[in-house]
Formats: C-alpha cells, structure tokens, sequence
C-alpha cells in the first residue's frame, strides 16, 4: 500500500523555488534603483571628468644675436692673422668665418691734443675757430685702393676704389685719448708707429656709387650759444658701426708687409652701416647711415 505523505526532500524543493524567485526580484529592484541614481535627471549636465594635469613644456630658446665686435676683438683677430702671416701659415679657417657676417661697433677718440689749424695726416680732427664761435668736426675715410693687401675681384669684376678708416693704438684696446706721461725725450726719438689694423670697404666696378665717399670728409659744425662763451670739450668720438664681409676670396682680414721686419697691415672687410660724431660724454652730434 503506496505511502501518500509528502517526503521532506519533497517540501525542502518547494521551499527553495520562492526563495530564488524572492532572490531574483531583490537583484532586479537594486538594479534599477541604481541605474535609475546614475541617469542624469532632464536639464542637469552630466559631471564633466576630471581633467588630467596639463604636462609641463619648457619654454624654447630663441637664441639671440652675437653682441657686435668691439675693439678688443678686433685688435685680437688682427693679431692672430698677423702672427699666421709672419709666420707664412694660413690663418684659422673657422676662426675667418666666425667673423663673416658679424657686427662690429667701434669708437675712436681724436682730438686728444686739442684743435688743429691743419688736417696733415689725421684721420679724424677738429678745428675751432674762435671768430665764430664755432668747432668743426672733420673725418676723411682713406684711400686703399693701391695697398697690396687688397685682392682682386675674381670674374669679370674689378676692385675700383676702397674707402676704410684706421683703427690707431691698436696695442691698445681703450676707446678714450691715451694718458700723457711725462718722461724726458730720448737722445734719439724713435718714429711713431706706422697704422696696420684698417676697416676696408671695397667698391666693384659697375657697382653703385651712392655709398662712395670719393674724398668727402665727413664734417659737422658745431655753433655756441650766443650767450655763453665757445667752451668746447678737447675731446670727440668718431662712431663706426657696420658688418664684416670679407674680401673677393673669402677671407674677412687680408694681411701684407713689405718685408719680413716690418709689421704686417691687416684689413677687415667691411660694410659701415653707419658713421657717427659723439663728444667726451658719449652724446650724438651728428650722423651718416647707410
């Protein structure tokens, strides 16, 4: 005779099914109550992400122009060609293009032993005359045109005139007059030293004249108050500014001496962009620009 009473596996799988089912239901409702938090509601904007951190770029050097050469070095590259040449070795080849291109800015003291009556031999004066009441500032470029140390244009060109102007002293890398000392002559005084550093700028045939001096002095007239007497200062500037070039076979600084005991000259090849007149204090009187 079959037992009809339910066995307790029996009841313990009815029991079972609810709470799976119960189960279920639970995850669904967590579900959606979670889903429903992470929905932006109508006309709110989402939360924007966080940006990550900009990376940090270094700034990129512009680099700047060489400052223009000034004395020192233009007295210490003519010293260096010059001991080359004496010696009969070529000069440094990058030492001759590092000076291609570059600037240079000089000053020249003159007037160092007062007004001159006459120009003579001097590059640079100034004469004072006391009926006026005025001073006269007088530069008058060289004419170097003939001096071996200038090459010939290659091709069909020719070298037609070369201007330039003395670098005095140039054992000397000072920009103001030299002190006097006082000494006592010498039994038999010795001559002054001949120039030999130069700034040469060179004029081709069929190139243009405009630039050309062709023996025009460079001259400012400097007029005194009418009330105050003509005290003018005992000392002036002639300002060259301007560009190393170079000469016709490349070079920047030509060298030349007569014999082997004499110092060689040496000419910088040069473009003057701008030539100027300043007093001992270093104020402008007048100017020329190219």
């Amino acid at each position: 005779m079959p037992d009809n009473k339910p066995r307790f596996f029996d009841r313990k799988r009815t029991l079972i099914a609810p709470v799976v089912l119960g189960g279920l239901v639970l995850i669904l409702l967590v579900a959606a109550l979670l889903w429903k938090s992470r929905t932006p509601t109508p006309g709110s904007a989402p939360e924007p992400l966080a940006a990550a951190p900009a990376a940090k770029v270094a700034p990129t050097a512009i680099p700047l122009p060489p400052p223009p050469l000034g004395r020192r070095d233009i007295v210490d590259a003519a010293r260096l060609v010059a001991a080359a040449y004496a010696a009969g070795a070529p000069s440094d080849p990058k030492a001759n293009a590092d000076l291609i291109g570059r600037n240079f800015a000089l000053r020249i003291p003159f007037g160092c032993d007062g007004p001159q009556v006459s120009a003579g031999s001097s590059q640079a004066y100034f004469e004072f005359d006391p009926t006026k009441g005025s001073t006269k500032l007088v530069a008058r470029p060289s004419d170097w045109t003939a001096l071996p140390a200038i090459p010939q244009a290659t091709g069909d060109k020719t070298v037609e005139d070369v201007e330039g102007f003395w670098l005095p002293r140039p054992w000397s890398f000072a920009e103001v007059c030299a002190p006097r000392r006082d000494a006592p002559a010498p039994a038999a005084p010795t001559p002054v030293a001949a120039q030999s550093v130069g700034l040469a700028r060179v004029f081709e045939a069929g190139g243009s004249r405009l630039l050309r001096r062709d023996g025009r002095a460079y001259e400012f007239v400097r007029k005194a108050p009418a009330d105050k007497s003509p005290a003018a200062p005992t000392t002036y500037r002639l300002v060259l500014e301007g560009r190393i070039v170079g000469f016709s076979d490349g070079q920047a600084i030509r060298c030349w001496s007569e014999t082997a005991e004499h110092r060689p000259t040496c000419l910088f090849g040069v473009e003057f962009d701008r030539v100027a007149f300043e007093d001992a204090s270093g104020q402008l009187l007048s100017e020329w620009r190219d």
